[in-house]
């Protein structure tokens, strides 16, 4: 029976959280010191808003912890890749991951810099190589410890994101926009793809604050206080889901692994552990995901016949997402986003601590 670590957690006590967190869902059991340790961050949007990208003090407070339990910081690996609508290097900088890297001196990994390589599975996928081909993954992440940093948020091609969702920038390249309407399916055949080629998986999802509305960027964040831990990448996204409080069928990705072996989504057969006794003990934050006017435009002019050949096959591939850098960088961030900024860096704690890392 999988084992999912829900716990409470403040900005004055995060970093001990996140360790007992990791104790509770028996990290030790699956992520050994023998082999590199590959952590992947979240990064949904290059400049810094509330619930969007992972913090900073979650990814300290995990390196704090596998260093104290005896890991080397040298075989440890930071990697996240971009997207047509991310810069890596700009995003690295305005999500204040740079200090946490240069603290515990370890490794960085750009994955536009890495060399993917094809891979053999052990089935057929259910549409990744119809999509794109091949199957390809970093070879630098091979026989990794593969550990997951996402956050609690909504999505509007996927309801969440959560430890599904963050493999689509591990495995996926600038064509990943290419997958989605066929997006759960796509993320299925992710998690096979990641169990064929890592040692060991594990994630800590961020729920200090978490983001409601149309995700993954234009959300209004509210403060959560709770920390997600799992070995199972499913089992921690149906946790989520009831954290959340949206309906788990809606998530069909959840019952498609389930279905294919790679994990477990029904919550009598996940041993929860934790600072709660049970599932209806778990907060719900009434999330409700909904999608932006890019997302709503992007999933709307692709079920046209050839309309995806036209927009993102050919060289009218810049319009969509110059359309979209324009709507989010210029439009909704100066005018509706900026003041959920100010709130969270003025007036939270958890902001406070956000900023202790822009000096160190």
């Amino acid at each position: 029976m999988p084992k999912v670590a829900v716990v409470k957690t403040s900005p004055k006590t995060v970093y001990d959280d996140i360790a007992r967190l990791m104790d509770f869902a028996d990290y030790d059991k699956f992520v050994s010191k023998d082999v590199m340790t590959t952590i992947k961050l979240n990064l949904s949007w290059s400049k810094f808003y509330p619930a969007c990208s992972t913090n900073p003090y979650i990814f300290d407070g995990l390196l704090r912890k596998l260093i104290a339990d005896g890991f080397d910081n040298h075989n440890i690996q930071a990697v996240e890749n971009e997207t047509v609508v991310t810069n890596i290097y700009a995003g690295t900088k305005g999500n204040n991951w740079y200090p946490v890297m240069k603290k515990h001196r370890i490794k960085f990994l750009p994955l536009i810099n890495a060399t993917y390589v094809g891979v053999k599975l052990p089935r057929k996928t259910l549409v990744l190589e119809d999509i794109f081909g091949e199957v390809i993954a970093p070879k630098e992440i091979f026989g990794t410890n593969i550990i997951h940093l996402p956050t609690i948020k909504t999505h509007g091609h996927t309801q969440m994101t959560g430890a599904l969702k963050d493999s689509f920038g591990l495995y996926l390249t600038k064509n990943r926009h290419l997958a989605h309407l066929k997006i759960h399916e796509v993320l299925v055949d992710l998690l096979l793809l990641q169990k064929t080629i890592s040692h060991s998986e594990f994630v800590i999802t961020d729920g200090s604050v978490v983001g409601d509305g149309p995700g993954p960027r234009t959300m209004i964040p509210k403060i959560g206080n709770v920390l997600v831990a799992s070995s199972d990448m499913v089992a921690a996204d149906t946790a989520q889901t009831r954290l959340m409080g949206i309906d788990q069928r809606l998530v069909l990705k959840l019952q498609m692994a389930k279905e294919l072996g790679l994990g477990e989504s029904d919550p009598e057969k996940i041993e929860l552990t934790g600072d709660f006794e049970s599932w209806d003990d778990l907060p719900n934050f009434h999330l409700s995901p909904g999608k932006s006017p890019v997302i709503t435009w992007n999933r709307g002019f692709l079920k046209f016949p050839g309309m995806e050949t036209f927009l993102f096959k050919s060289p009218l591939m810049w319009l969509p997402t110059q359309l979209s850098g324009l709507y989010h960088d210029a439009f909704w961030l100066p005018i509706k986003g900026k003041k959920w900024v100010r709130w969270f860096l003025e007036e939270t704690e958890w902001g406070e601590l956000w900023k202790s890392y822009s000096t160190e």
